[in-house]
């Protein structure tokens, strides 16, 4: 992906479009505040879109995630227990997402713990957001 593509995919994520409907050679960027009828998208005439070409987008998918194609994780939709790696003064350490803390802080249970033997005596660790990323299946 090319500098340019990912200025315009960031552009538009941060007015609030998070994902991609492709319609014919079309990508049409989607608002999940506009969505109508039950979660159902419906092109208006106002409705951003780009030939799928400038993106560099397989008109033979039906739906991208701009976060995916950023690389943003959007914590607050990652299931507890998920595997995650995060940077600590020890290096990195591989642990299960426990949620989203105070200020935006990524907890995890302590001592790779889970939800499921987390006993909530011991407090959860926090870091950074900078710090914390998904643990990619079968490479972590």
């Amino acid at each position: 992906m090319t500098n340019e593509q990912k200025w315009l995919l960031q552009e538009m994520y941060d007015e609030g479009y998070r994902d991609i409907k492709i319609i014919g050679v079309y990508a049409y960027f989607v608002n999940p505040t506009f969505i109508e009828n039950g979660g159902n998208f419906k092109v208006r005439d106002n409705t951003p879109r780009i030939p799928c070409k400038v993106l560099g987008l397989s008109p033979k998918t039906d739906k991208y995630s701009i976060c995916a194609l950023l690389g943003i994780v959007e914590w607050d939709k990652v299931p507890v227990d998920t595997k995650i790696i995060v940077k600590t003064l020890f290096g990195e350490q591989k642990l299960y997402f426990a949620g989203v803390g105070e200020k935006g802080f990524i907890c995890c249970f302590p001592c790779g713990g889970t939800s499921w033997s987390y006993s909530g005596k011991a407090m959860l660790w926090s870091y950074e957001e900078d710090n914390a990323r998904l643990a990619e299946n079968g490479r972590d």
